[in-house]
This record gives C-alpha cells, structure tokens and sequence, in this order.
C-alpha cells in the first residue's frame, strides 16, 4: 500500500542530480534530489493568514526528464508536486537512527508566479425585439 501526498511549496537550496548504478542493467538511472518548504497558515485575530510553521520535504524524482529539469528549476521557485510517500531510516553522526520522510516525486508543475488582475469579457448580446434571436456581430461570414 502507498500513501499519494500532494504538496505545494517553494524549492529549496539543495538540488542534487547524479547517477545511480542499477543492478538490473548497465545503464546508469539519474536521480534529481531536492527539498521543498510548504508553510502552514493559520488566520490570526485580524483575520489574516499568517506563516505557523514550515514543514521541509525531502523529494526524489526519478527520471530520464531529471537532467533537463534540474536546468529549469530555481531556488525558490512555487512547485506543485504530487507522489509517493515514503520513510527512510538512517543513522546520524550521533549513532541515533533517525527515521526521514521522502516523496518519491512522479508529476513536478510549476506554479505561475504572475497575479491575473482583471479578466476582461465581451460585451452582451443584444436581442432583436422582432423575433427574439440573438443578434450576432459575425452574421455576416459566410459559412
């Protein structure tokens, strides 16, 4: 069983691209590491959304697409990723076995940074009081 997580945050400052050998094949599989920070808001008592906590996600996203998207990627860029979680446990330089969630990252969008102002419509049709059909500005086009 596996647990789909979506999350939406800002990359962080490590992205690591390197090769990893496979024992199924000769061919080496790339693998693009990076970590991104998802905020936790809560409405305050002006009613405003204000930053609680940060929670940092490691991401692995496994790839062939992995070299070039480590060309676009920025740090600090607004990422949509979706995949699978999963946990991981390693040993720290103490001796104590830490235990870290990873997402085996499968979709990578980016978010669009650029605000939509306004969104400009065309004006209403008229109706003809005659016989109560829309009156069209492109009837005259032949079809």
């Amino acid at each position: 069983m596996s647990v789909q997580l979506s999350v939406r945050g800002n990359l962080g400052a490590e992205f690591n691209l390197r090769p990893v050998a496979s024992p199924k094949n000769d061919e080496a599989s790339i693998v693009l590491n990076f970590s991104v920070a998802s905020p936790n808001f809560k409405r305050n008592a002006e009613g405003k959304s204000e930053v609680v906590s940060t929670e940092w996600i490691s991401c692995e996203y496994w790839n062939r697409d992995a070299a070039h998207l480590h060309k676009i990627l920025q740090v600090g860029m607004p990422v949509f990723v979706t995949g699978e979680e999963r946990y991981e446990t390693y040993t720290n330089r103490d001796g104590i076995e830490v235990r870290v969630r990873k997402l085996r990252v499968q979709d990578v969008f980016i978010v669009p940074t650029e605000r939509v102002e306004a969104i400009k419509l065309r004006p209403k049709r008229e109706q003809s009081q005659d016989n109560n059909h829309v009156e069209d500005a492109d009837d005259d086009i032949p079809m």
